[in-house]
């Protein structure tokens, strides 16, 4: 019995995990749409993960296509500069092939601009 609660545990674990679709910034294998940039992302908290490049949305845009609530698609990260003051929070980033030319409902605040989409705490 404890080894199911231990099994099934490990399983809940797993699908709840966040996990975000990374690109690859080489030219010929990058995947992103053409209206996104393939970058890293630097601050990345999963050392196992071996390149934290995602595919990037210009600022005050999001996902086209997608609820802005669906997170499997699109999503925002807690991005903090060097120093530790704010950086792009506001970025939105998206699967690999998917384009972004949808306005955010207040794209004009900046880092504050695209609420709608949900921030991840992180991305494994």
């Amino acid at each position: 019995m404890k080894l199911l609660s231990l099994t099934i545990l490990s399983l809940i674990a797993a699908v709840s995990a966040d996990t975000c679709e990374t690109c690859q910034f080489a030219p010929d294998k990058n995947r992103c749409d053409i209206t996104t940039s393939c970058i890293y992302v630097w601050g990345h908290a999963n050392a196992a993960t071996p390149a934290p490049n995602y595919c990037a949305c210009r600022h005050g845009y999001r996902a086209t296509g997608y609820d802005a609530g669906d997170s499997t698609a699109q999503w925002r990260l807690p991005w903090t500069a060097s120093g530790g003051g704010d950086s792009q929070q506001g970025r939105v980033f998206v699967k690999p092939g998917v384009a972004c030319n949808t306005l955010c409902n207040e794209w004009w605040l900046g880092k504050d601009g695209c609420k709608e989409v949900a921030e991840k705490p992180a991305c494994l």
